[in-house]
């Protein structure tokens, strides 16, 4: 079975989901067309389109067609991710729905979220308003056009989390895979914290300071120095390698608290054995296994939590190895990749093509 995944690496995602697949003996590639220092890109080929200048854009493009292309009719399955094809004018997608190939789009939140459903569900969402770094991308015009032009090319969709559930259109996608955010554990030596610090170590790395309530966190931490002895650290911008030696060094991480459910940088601050504190609003909490041991907080309980993690060296340990316990039980990118793969023979199968692997 060959299986190729395009074009973006969100969240590492691809490159995890590459490296799981052929963990298991599945032959696969990805080629992405950007990447980012925050990402891992290992196991995957990188075809930049990046340059500032319009002829260059498309020379690079023309350069690169032929080899996109030519992957596309390598694959059996192709498995894109979030909201980007990965040719000009979608040529790749065009292709693929020319050879009618198998294949799922996953898409990762602001690719497909609807501002209104989310405000709905989520009061913290929406008062940001304007401020919301992503505001500019997300509406129900855009979410439809995106589910449009995947479903056009013949693919299924695929989402990790339930959060994205409102979202789907159902006459696009009557079928809709799931598989989990993928967490390469070899990456991650588990480090939970040591319950006789006397000075913890807290954490918050926001990609985007608004969406992640960078505001609230900095408030909560103003308000707890003078009362406990600790350090606070703000990761940004920094190196994959360099932010996770600081996550692995944290007593606390605190992840996000304003979309309602955890996403990768909780995930992988659990799998190095941290206590993550992150608000998980109500129609999410019972979606998720009963035994996530993420701290839930809201913006205006959070210096109570922290406080209260502060206060316990104990159970800051105790959360951190049922943090990692829960990573390897459910986000397991080996485990995964298997469900991934069974995805895969279904989607052979519906289109009359399946192959032994």
């Amino acid at each position: 079975m060959r299986i190729l995944q395009l074009p973006l690496n969100i969240a590492s995602q691809t490159s995890v989901t590459v490296r799981a697949l052929r963990q298991i003996g599945v032959e696969a590639r990805g080629i992405i067309i950007s990447t980012h220092v925050i990402q891992s890109a290992d196991g995957l080929e990188i075809f930049s389109m990046e340059t500032s200048s319009r002829l260059a854009r498309g020379v690079l493009a023309a350069r690169r067609s032929a080899p996109i292309l030519d992957a596309i009719r390598w694959a059996d399955v192709v498995h894109y991710h979030f909201d980007a094809s990965a040719l000009p004018r979608g040529l790749d997608l065009r292709w693929v729905r020319l050879l009618n190939k198998p294949g799922v789009a996953e898409f990762w939140g602001s690719d497909i979220r609807i501002p209104e459903v989310e405000a709905a569900d989520n009061p913290y969402y929406a008062r940001l308003g304007a401020a919301y770094e992503y505001h500019s991308m997300e509406s129900a015009t855009k979410s439809r056009s995106v589910q449009t032009k995947f479903a056009g090319a013949g693919l299924d969709c695929l989402i990790s989390c339930n959060s994205l559930r409102p979202y789907l259109q159902p006459d696009l996608f009557p079928t809709v895979y799931f598989a989990r955010q993928r967490v390469w554990l070899p990456e991650f030596d588990s480090h939970p914290p040591d319950p006789a610090c006397t000075r913890p170590v807290i954490v918050h790395s926001p990609s985007a300071p608004n969406a992640k309530g960078t505001p609230a966190v900095l408030a909560a931490i103003d308000s707890l120095r003078g009362r406990f002895d600790f350090d606070f650290r703000l990761i940004q911008g920094m190196p994959r390698r360099q932010a996770l030696a600081m996550v692995r060094d944290a007593d606390i991480f605190l992840d996000q608290f304003v979309l309602g459910g955890y996403g990768m940088a909780a995930l992988e601050a659990m799998a190095l054995g941290k206590p993550t504190l992150c608000y998980v609003k109500p129609s999410m909490a019972a979606q998720y296994p009963a035994d996530l041991p993420i701290v839930n907080a809201t913006q205006e309980s959070l210096t109570d939590v922290i406080a209260g993690l502060l206060a316990d060296g104990v159970r800051r340990r105790e959360i951190g190895l049922s943090s990692r316990a829960y990573v390897e039980k459910y986000h397991d990118a080996i485990k995964i990749a298997g469900e991934l793969k069974d995805i895969y023979e279904d989607l052979l199968r519906r289109h009359g093509k399946h192959k032994t692997p």
